[in-house]
């Protein structure tokens, strides 16, 4: 979420009359009841997470947009010859994306165990001791890890299960309601500073390493590093990979029917050429 705080930071939001605050909410449920109880107007967060949740019946969220619709995640390890299809995988916590993906890796490859051990950091640290073969990670987390720790990537991901957003975005429905032009706008900076990221990477890298705490050099390899960077930072609704995020849950069991997206994703508040037909 860093690159909307460099949107903050430039001003972008201000043009648009916004006055946005951005505050992290823990991750998962904990994001997400800031918004359905109204101390939010907005939550984005895991994916798996926001669809159940805005599924709940009197949880106030809609979903109104996919957020980074490329499947970024990793699994890196300190070991040379493990066997993936036999490895001990960890993941951040139950009802997460990483979860997700590790449930859906264990589905095609039975040999797969996992381990809920919680954050990029927590992950490579267990990994480092052996208590896990491979802990999960994200850019730039990956490229640090690289550079810095001689990690090595053991599973992307993508390769296995395809794409889908990373999160996903929720309006507390009371807020969207009276606010639209906001929502509008909001989406609007957004598609700017995500334009920003795929034009001009390595001045946004300079923007985004001193709020990463991370050194420029890696911040740049590391948005270079990101799989098609120009869909990672793009609110062009994907079709496809809503509809293997819906897949994924099925196949997982977190769902027993498929999503109709036309129907669960609002994309009213996105710009007329990031929406999609479904």
């Amino acid at each position: 979420m860093a690159i909307l705080q460099v949107a903050v930071d430039k001003g972008w939001f201000k043009e648009k009359g916004l006055d946005v605050s951005l505050f992290s909410g823990g991750g998962g449920g904990n994001t997400l009841r800031v918004a359905s109880s109204g101390d939010a107007d907005m939550a984005i967060a895991g994916n798996t997470s926001v669809v159940m949740a805005a599924r709940r019946a009197g949880s106030d969220l809609k979903i109104v947009a996919p957020w980074f619709q490329v499947n970024d995640f990793y699994w890196i390890t300190a070991k040379d010859g493990v066997d993936f299809k036999k490895a001990k995988l960890g993941f951040s916590s139950a009802g997460s994306t990483t979860e997700l993906s590790v449930k859906a890796l264990q589905k095609k490859y039975p040999g797969i165990s996992t381990q809920g051990v919680g954050a990029e950091g927590d992950n490579w640290a267990a990994a480092k001791a052996g208590r896990i073969d491979a802990g999960w990670a994200m850019h730039p987390f990956v490229t640090e890890a690289e550079q810095k720790d001689k990690a090595k990537r053991l599973i992307a991901a993508r390769d296995h299960i395809g794409d889908f957003p990373a999160d996903l975005v929720a309006v507390n429905e009371e807020y969207a309601a009276a606010n639209k032009d906001n929502l509008t706008a909001f989406f609007t900076v957004v598609d700017r500073a995500f334009d920003y990221v795929v034009q001009e990477p390595e001045k946004a890298a300079a923007d985004l390493a001193p709020l990463l705490e991370l050194d420029e050099e890696v911040m740049v390899k590391a948005l270079k590093d990101t799989p098609e960077p120009a869909k990672a930072y793009s609110l062009k609704v994907d079709p496809q990979g809503l509809k293997n995020l819906s897949d994924l849950m099925v196949q997982t069991g977190q769902l027993k029917e498929p999503i109709d997206w036309a129907k669960s994703l609002d994309q009213s508040y996105l710009p007329a050429d990031a929406r999609a037909k479904f």
